[in-house]
């Protein structure tokens, strides 16, 4: 690596440049690999709570801790109009409004919008109890298997750019806005851009269910 790096003066501006280097040379961290880690904590933790977030957790690429708290506003709303939490998934845009919530608005880690379908939402909805991160991890442990819900957040990005969704587009969907000149005042989305989202995140539904 460092080798490469001198041949053709490869520089990084932030951090550490080997660690960004060997990240994406990193077999262990293949979108296949990923997949089959997340599929793994899937089938041995406890149905069905836990799995299901996991799942959830690669189609709305949020943080854990974001995926866990968004499913339970998700399970503490009600359909109902009226109810704190009405307002949360809205139908017309397909979109989990994230940005409604100051938990989802952190000063430096920020989440606005998730595509999802009816269906998608499905997955979590009307869950007899939500178990907190702490729990998930310790069920990791008890199954002596890693905690790599971490992951999801990977997938997510790394499969929809696989499908062709521009950078910018799968930045804005995980809570980062780019200061560049471009995504601040010229960039515009396309307008079939939440159909394409969520085809690609119904075949990364597909592939997840896939053993």
């Amino acid at each position: 690596f460092l080798e490469i790096r001198q041949r053709y003066n490869l520089k990084w501006s932030r951090g550490d440049p080997m660690t960004h280097f060997e990240r994406f040379f990193n077999e262990e961290l293949t979108l296949d690999t990923m997949l089959q880690r997340i599929r793994q904590m899937i089938a041995v933790l406890p149905p069905p709570s836990m799995g299901k977030i996991i799942r959830f957790g690669c189609l709305v690429g949020l943080r854990a801790s974001e995926v866990v708290e968004c499913v339970r506003l998700l399970n503490s709303s009600s359909s109902e109009p009226g109810s704190p939490h009405h307002h949360y998934y809205n139908p017309e845009r397909q979109a989990l409004e994230h940005f409604r919530y100051k938990q989802f608005m952190r000063q430096t880690k920020k989440a606005y919008i998730s595509f999802v379908t009816s269906e998608m939402l499905n997955i979590v909805q009307n869950l007899d109890k939500v178990p907190t991160k702490n729990a998930i991890t310790h069920a990791c442990q008890r199954r002596h298997i890693p905690m790599d819900m971490y992951l999801t957040r990977k997938i997510f990005a790394s499969w929809l750019r696989k499908e062709g969704i521009q950078p910018e587009v799968v930045d804005i969907l995980q809570g980062r806005v780019s200061q560049s000149v471009l995504t601040r005042h010229y960039l515009t989305p396309s307008h079939d851009l939440k159909d394409k989202v969520l085809e690609s995140l119904s075949k990364l539904q597909q592939a997840i269910s896939q053993q």
